[in-house]
């Protein structure tokens, strides 16, 4: 099988709002329960994943039983490309062109 083609474009790193965004899966995560975002960003075409966790990193029973601890609805996402696009922030920990969008988690 040939490898994937990279379609990303090297833009400056710019804070845009993309709106929501239909063409990205979102799956169950493979490493933590949560979800896992994935797809082309929006803005810069480069292949973007966000983890999305249940809960809240290390509460374990926080939540009582009858309580969903996982997020539905819309969420907002960033661009997390890998790239260091030009003109992006120093002491930024997300490495992407600055685009953010949201998608629709599952129920």
């Amino acid at each position: 099988m040939p490898p994937e083609i990279e379609s990303h474009r090297s833009i400056e790193y710019q804070r845009v709002n993309r709106g929501p965004q239909q063409d990205f899966t979102v799956a169950k995560s493979l490493t933590e329960e949560g979800f896992e975002v994935s797809g082309l960003c929006p803005e810069c075409k480069g292949k973007t994943s966000t983890p999305w966790p249940f809960g809240i990193a290390g509460a374990k029973g926080l939540f009582k039983k009858n309580e969903e601890p996982h997020p539905s609805g819309p969420r907002t996402v960033g661009c997390e490309c890998g790239y260091a696009h030009a003109n992006r922030p120093d002491g930024l920990w997300i490495v992407g062109c600055g685009a953010y969008w949201t998608v629709e988690l599952p129920q």
